[in-house]
Formats: structure tokens, sequence, C-alpha cells
């Protein structure tokens, strides 16, 4: 095994994992372990990016591989919380179309070589607020339901961060994508 395939590996089992969140929360009925596995794919998923960034052992099946992980698990978590009512159904369809919308722009940045998708603090932020809401929605149940209030409040919050974090994203790549438009269009000048 090359070492620089570890953030690969622990992509895939992250992907995994989600199917073992299904099965623990539908099957063994346990929000509290299945709310474990979710932590425990968010920290694989810090190692990896950590692991790719400071080694350098960044690969092609990785810059797939890692996104889809992260949103296989946090949809998947999203739509399992939400049947059993842990979370608002405005908040699932708020994300989904959010992501949905991260997708697309995803694609596009892809689909120009010369520039390289990078995580913002912004979209970290985002993620470690959603993992937030997740952890307290599970953990303070019996609370959140009896507050309604500070449920929606609460959910309001993250998906707000995440539309923003979103629109920072897009205004990051719409630079990006200008300066190399400029650029082009210099070369060829030159040239």
């Amino acid at each position: 095994m090359k070492l620089k395939n570890i953030p690969n590996i622990l992509s895939i089992i992250r992907i995994i994992l989600v199917f073992v969140f299904v099965a623990v929360f539908f099957v063994a009925d346990s929000p509290v372990w299945a709310l474990i596995i979710f932590l425990t794919a968010g920290a694989t998923d810090i190692v990896d990016g950590y692991l790719a960034r400071r080694f350098n052992w960044i690969t092609n099946l990785g810059k797939i591989l890692d996104p889809f992980a992260d949103k296989f698990m946090q949809c998947t978590a999203l739509i399992c919380l939400c049947i059993k009512s842990f979370v608002p159904l405005w908040f699932v369809l708020v994300f989904l179309v959010k992501e949905l919308a991260t997708l697309i722009t995803g694609l596009l940045v892809i689909k120009r070589r010369s520039v390289v998708v990078v995580s913002k603090w912004y979209g970290k932020a985002a993620v470690c607020l959603f993992y937030l809401a997740i952890f307290i929605c599970i953990v303070f149940r019996t609370f959140l339901e009896e507050n309604p209030i500070v449920s929606i409040i609460m959910f309001a919050t993250v998906a707000i961060f995440a539309m923003l974090a979103f629109t920072g994203y897009v205004k990051h790549y719409s630079v990006l994508k200008k300066q190399e438009i400029e650029k082009g269009t210099i070369r060829k000048v030159i040239k």
C-alpha cells in the first residue's frame, strides 16, 4: 500500500460508515451510537484532509472521493434524522438544495483544470456548525422538542451560515475565473 492512498482509504471508510450509521440508527434504534459513528466519520474527514495537505498526498481520485464521502454522510444523516423527526423538513430541503447548487458549481470549477478547489475558513466553520447542530439535536432532543423556538433559531442559523459559505465560495471562484480569463486574454495579445 502506498502512503499517499491513506486519505483515499479514509474516504472509503467514511462511505462505509454511512451504511453503518443507517443500520445503527434504524435497525438498532440507537441515535446516540449513530451520532458516535457520524462524529467518527467527521474525524476521518479531518485526518484525511490534514494528511493530504501536509504530505501532498493529493490524488485525482481523492478530489472526487473526499467531497462525495462528506456529502453522502451529511445528506444521509439529515434524511434519517428527518424521518424520525429529529430535524425539520425545511432544514433538510434547504441543505439539499444548497448541496445540489454546490455540486453544480463544483463541477463547473473542476472543468477549469487550472483552478484548484480549496476549503476556506467559512466553509469549515459552516461544516462545524452543521456537526454541532446534529450533535445538539440528538443529545438534547427532548429540550428542543419542549422549546421549538430554540430549534428553529439553531437550524436557521446553520442554514444561513451554510448559504453564506456557499455564496463566499461562488464569489471566490468567480474572481479566480475572471483572473484566469484576463490572463488568457493577455497571453493571446502577447502571442
